[in-house]
Parts: structure tokens; sequence; C-alpha cells
């Protein structure tokens, strides 16, 4: 036989074996079972949010970059504030930039590294906590600056955002009542890639939930004159993630009530709306913006109360956490330009 007749051969039992539809993994001819990209979402989101440590002081940070002598536990700091910001505004000494909108971009990812902590910061707390959720979904040791540059420097110009002021909250009241989830939904259907890689799904899901318009937050104002307008149809479903005890001292009116630790649970997924905005609330804003982050990549049309409690009420027993406080902040050292190490 002719070595141009056993080369044939080879191949038409090579192109048998192995083409789609003959491997002994599909022995019935059926499409294999797509993956199942809301449960690679949730399943990586919950992995993260059982034993995450949202935030870190800046008194914390400052201490382990410049007082404890050692470098070699020095954490990562990204900036997640715009480009222009991080250049012309100033940044923690050796910070790098990715503006929050982009941490799912690979491309974006490839300054991050693997082996250390990241400590991420924005303005004032919000947008560094829906990038720390994010990157913690995709598996970085993780934490936010706990109200972001508002923390670790009182100079305006740095902030650009204004801080949390507490002489400027109106108390709008609360209840101590009970409010019982009466119904269930389906979940939502997630399909944001071709792709089955589970990193390039989540990296999706990110890009999805904040590629577009949408913003993080919502106003204490803003939630009140929507509930005030008169129009009961376009009222939001409002979420306290708290713990159970501190909703039980007092709650947003008609708040229901899921702590943020159990938010991916599917049986609590399964009490929220995927046809009615979610405005979800916390203490001061930050695990609040952990749930409302994990929610949106999910597909639930979720927004965050600015702030938590402290922006709806003065009651310190319905508060249970310190609010911001200016005395509280130490001008720590920030620079401008790109990074000089």
């Amino acid at each position: 036989m002719s070595k141009k007749i056993v080369y044939c051969l080879m191949i038409g039992i090579a192109v048998f074996v192995f083409a789609p539809g003959c491997s002994d993994d599909d022995d019935n001819g059926t499409e294999p079972t797509p993956v199942d990209q809301f449960e690679v979402v949730r399943s990586a989101l919950n992995d993260w949010i059982a034993n995450a440590t949202p935030t870190m002081s800046a008194a914390t940070l400052y201490e382990n970059l410049y007082e404890d002598g050692n470098p070699n536990n020095d954490p990562f700091v990204l900036s997640v504030r715009s480009e222009d910001h991080y250049l012309n505004r100033g940044h923690i000494p050796d910070a790098l930039n990715i503006p929050w909108r982009q941490v799912g971009d690979p491309a974006e990812l490839t300054i991050l590294p693997n082996d250390r902590q990241i400590v991420a910061y924005c303005y004032t707390g919000h947008t560094g906590q829906l990038a720390t959720t994010a990157l913690g979904a995709m598996g970085y040791d993780v934490t936010n600056l706990k109200f972001g540059m508002t923390a670790w420097t009182s100079v305006d110009s740095v902030r650009v955002a204004a801080a949390f002021d507490d002489d400027a909250v109106i108390d709008y009241g609360f209840e101590t009542t009970t409010n019982n989830f009466t119904e269930t939904y389906d979940l939502p259907e997630l399909d944001v890639t071709d792709s089955e890689n589970e990193m390039t799904i989540i990296q999706e899901a990110y890009e999805e939930a904040w590629g577009g318009s949408a913003g993080p937050t919502i106003s204490a104002q803003a939630l009140k004159d929507n509930l005030d307008d008169g129009n009961a149809n376009n009222d939001p479903m409002i979420l306290s993630v708290r713990s159970a005890d501190h909703y039980a001292i007092g709650h947003i009116q008609g708040a229901y009530n899921i702590p943020w630790r159990t938010i991916m649970d599917p049986d609590n997924l399964e009490k929220l709306p995927t046809d009615q905005q979610i405005v979800v609330y916390c203490y001061t804003g930050h695990t609040g913006q952990v749930a409302t982050a994990a929610l949106r990549m999910l597909g639930y049309d979720a927004v965050n109360l600015k702030f938590g409690i402290m922006a709806w009420t003065t009651d310190p027993d319905v508060r249970v956490a310190a609010p911001f406080s200016e005395d509280d902040v130490v001008d720590y050292p920030v620079e401008t330009g790109p990074p000089t190490f």
C-alpha cells in the first residue's frame, strides 16, 4: 500500500473520531449543555461576598504603607477615579489607575497582581466598592478604601466629589414594622458573551452592568421625592441589606430585608423583581454598594442609596455605624502625574 493511501486513511480515521457529534462524550448526538452564565456569576460573587472584608480605613492603609516598616506587606493601590482626576487632581502615591467602568476590560487588568492585596479607592467609597466587588468575583484579594479620597485628604480640589455632610441630612423618618416578602420571581437570564470561559463571563457581566450611562447611586432626596410623587407605579422596591437585628431597630418605610452576605442565595434572589427598580441601602453606602454591584451583574435594575442610612436619618440608634466625619480626616500625602516608581 502506498504512503499516500495510508496517509489518506489516517486522515479519514482522524476526521471520523474527532468530528463533532462523534466523540465519546456525545454518544447520543445531542448538543453539549451551554454554560449557565447566571450561575457562573452568582457563584463567584457568592464565594467572595461570604468572606469579604469590604473596606479598609485610611488610617490602616497609611500605617501599612508608611509606618509599619515592612514594605513586603504593602498592598497594591488602585485608583478607579477618572484618568483626568488621577493625573491632574491627585492620587495616593504610587497608585495605578483603572477607571471604575473599565474594570471588566482584560487589557486594563494586566496591571493587577495576583499575589498581593489590592486596595481600590474612588471619590466617596461607592464606585471603589463596585470595582472591589467585581475584582473579588474574579478572584483577586481586594478591599475598598472606606469613604474613598474624602477619607484620605481634606483638599477639595483633590477630592473632586463632595464628602458626606451630616449637617445637610434631612430626617425622613423610619419604621420598625417588618415587611415580609409575599411574592417570588423567576431569576434573570444572563447572556453576556459567546465565551464559556468563567473569567470572561464575569468580566462581561460587569461590563454589561456598568458599560452604559447608569449611575451607581441615588440620593436620599431623590428617593424621597420618588416615594412622595403620588405615583405608586414608579416606586422602587427598597431593600435593606443590614443585619436583621439592625433592620428591626429601624428601616426606611416599606423596606424589605436581606443581609448583604446572603444576597446571592438563590432563595433570596427569587424574592427580588426583575421588572422594578431596587434601591439598596446599608449603613454608610459600602455594603449596599457590594449588593448593588452583585445584583446588577446578574441583570437586576439595582441602585444604591448614597451614604446609606446615615443620609436618611440622624438617629444614632438607627444608624448603628458612625457616620463619616471631617474630624477624622488626616491629610495624607498625594501626588499628581504618573506614578514615580
